[in-house]
């Protein structure tokens, strides 16, 4: 019926709820990857399930806790709006499942990648901002090839140097497996 965030002060040995942060059923963000870039923490979101539109949301790094001080990306104004998660518009206006981003640094982009229902794919676009506008959509592996795919979960080792490392799961064997893409020149796809 939520989704909240969950912290461990211990190395992962016991965790406590942040009751401060919280999203409804209904959120945006009910569903989000993160990534944490020059003092903040980006999040994107969709609602709970595959098929929804991926918005974008921010806050300090200090200020993970706290979430009347997250902001929400309006593309349509143009700008980051404080505690008003309803400001939140799309910045990929399509069917986003399971959801990861990173930052790349050797070639300076944002790359996501997300489940897609319609494509029966996992799909991957890239961006020079965190508010787009991202790229057209690239396919990194096809239902067609791997039968009942999805889940997109980038390895960090992602954000540097030219190799792309994703988890991706299958229904069956009912399994995860770690995927390697080559990133190219990065240019139009």
């Amino acid at each position: 019926n939520y989704s909240g965030l969950y912290k461990s002060v211990d190395n992962g040995l016991t965790w406590a709820s942040c009751d401060n942060v919280k999203f409804s059923a209904g959120s945006n963000f009910g569903m989000a990857g993160y990534f944490r870039k020059d003092g903040y923490v980006y999040m994107i979101g969709t609602r709970s399930g595959r098929d929804y539109p991926a918005c974008l949301a921010r806050f300090k790094e200090a200020d993970i806790e706290d979430q009347d001080k997250y902001e929400y990306w309006n593309g349509t104004t143009g700008q980051w709006i404080a505690g008003d998660e309803s400001k939140a518009t799309a910045i990929i206006n399509e069917k986003v499942g399971e959801l990861s981003f990173i930052y790349n640094t050797k070639h300076k982009k944002w790359i996501i990648a997300y489940f897609n229902a319609d494509r029966y794919n996992i799909t991957m676009r890239t961006a020079e901002d965190i508010t787009g506008p991202w790229s057209a959509p690239y396919e990194l592996a096809s239902g067609k090839e791997y039968a009942q795919l999805y889940g997109s979960y980038f390895h960090p080792l992602s954000a540097t140097g030219d190799e792309l490392y994703f988890l991706m799961s299958m229904w069956m064997p009912y399994n995860v497996f770690l995927m390697k893409a080559e990133l190219a020149d990065m240019g139009e796809f």
